[in-house]
């Protein structure tokens, strides 16, 4: 932590005063004085030193009822730009946002599975700097990279420490990209960079603390309290997808048996699938796969196999989410990943396990929500890493100052 003084006051002002500037559709100076209960004549000096810097424009004026029309203020989305990463099973998706995770641009490639991650990483690196040169960005307003991948990840040194769906361990994947950009590198679980698009962009607005729960080649979970993912001890928390509900049910990749993501996911739809179709001879299942896609195509015919299927998908889903609910008693939960595309035909299933829980026999509800935000959320909210970071108050000694 930084030693008070004059001029640790004076950053502190600076970044709350853009902070709130930044939250704001278009603010003007004595509004900002008035949110943050600062004199008007610090507010001014701060707003022109951000005026000057290029971090907030001066765009139009606020509606008078008599007297001189105040002028507003907005943040300059484009004074910068960073990168957002997504590692997939067998892709990568890299985008190019602005400093409020708008994409400007995002590419995808497919990999094999057999890829050398440091291969993979030489390959996103060149991706990257395919992209700034093709978009003519100057290298100095790169503000930061985010980068998102499964399994368990130590923020602090940039490890994937284990990802049974990449088969990856203990790859640093900071130290090979630090060596291609100056720039800071984040790395984090992908549930929790959604849960940070969901805050900035979803249903997490306004909200002191909820959970993510993504279901499709996995299942996972992200916790968001205090304003920030609760990342755990080890930066494993929301591992639910390892959470066993069935003793003796399918042999999980992470070693155990009758895992919540044996029984939920887009696993259990193809093992499910594979060991009862038999039983319906005429399901269209038997010349197709069992994604979620394939199954709900089923199901939309009327597909007894397919249906059968997402009601006990459905079921035990909720069970994994009743449990979350009364071990950490979140104010919501927020669905999330690839398999809403078939939502209709399990989320009810879902909803009415989960909604009969021990909070709710004292009338303390849960709400539930389905995200709408999208596949690009992931990346987003991997981009949000780097800018969040940057636009932290410099409470921190490790802290990059907005005008230093």
């Amino acid at each position: 932590m930084r030693i008070g003084n004059k001029a640790l006051i004076k950053e502190l002002n600076q970044s709350h005063v853009f902070t709130t500037i930044r939250s704001h559709q278009s603010i003007s100076r004595t509004q900002i004085s008035k949110v943050l209960n600062l004199g008007l004549s610090t507010v001014t000096y701060i707003t022109e030193e951000l005026v000057e810097a290029g971090l907030v424009v001066e765009n139009g004026t606020a509606h008078s009822t008599g007297g001189r029309k105040a002028t507003l203020l907005t943040f300059n989305e484009d004074y910068g730009y960073a990168f957002g990463v997504k590692i997939e099973e067998d892709q990568i998706i890299v985008a190019c946002t602005n400093l409020n995770a708008k994409i400007l641009r995002k590419e995808t490639f497919t990999y094999e599975k057999e890829t050398e991650p440091s291969k993979l990483l030489e390959r996103i690196i060149l991706q990257i700097k395919q992209i700034i040169q093709e978009m003519n960005l100057p290298e100095k307003k790169l503000i930061g990279i985010g980068m998102a991948s499964s399994g368990l990840i130590n923020q602090k040194q940039g490890i994937i420490i284990r990802s049974t769906l990449l088969g990856w361990s203990n790859e640093n994947i900071r130290e090979q990209m630090c060596e291609a950009f100056t720039v800071p590198i984040f790395i984090d679980n992908n549930v929790n960079a959604y849960a940070k698009a969901e805050r900035q962009f979803g249903y997490g607005q306004g909200l002191s603390d909820f959970l993510c729960i993504s279901i499709g080649a996995g299942v996972g979970a992200s916790l968001f309290t205090n304003g920030e993912v609760n990342a755990g001890h080890h930066g494993g928390a929301g591992e639910v997808g390892h959470m066993v509900i069935k003793q003796n049910g399918y042999p999980c990749h992470c070693g155990q048996k009758g895992c919540l993501e044996m029984h939920a996911s887009e696993r259990f739809l193809e093992e499910e699938g594979r060991q009862t179709k038999h039983l319906y001879p005429d399901s269209p299942l038997h010349h197709t796969g069992f994604t979620f896609e394939q199954v709900a195509s089923a199901a939309q015919s009327g597909d007894a196999l397919a249906i059968g299927l997402f009601e006990e998908l459905g079921k035990n889903l909720g069970i994994g989410v009743l449990n979350c609910i009364n071990l950490l008693n979140p104010s919501a939960v927020i669905f999330i990943g690839e398999g809403l595309v078939a939502q209709e035909f399990f989320m009810t299933y879902t909803i009415d396990k989960a909604s009969d829980n021990f909070f709710s026999k004292a009338g303390c509800e849960v709400g539930f929500q389905v995200s709408k935000l999208g596949e690009d959320a992931w990346v987003q909210g991997a981009a949000l890493q780097a800018i969040d970071y940057w636009l932290e108050h410099p409470i921190n000694e490790e802290s990059r100052l907005l005008l230093s």
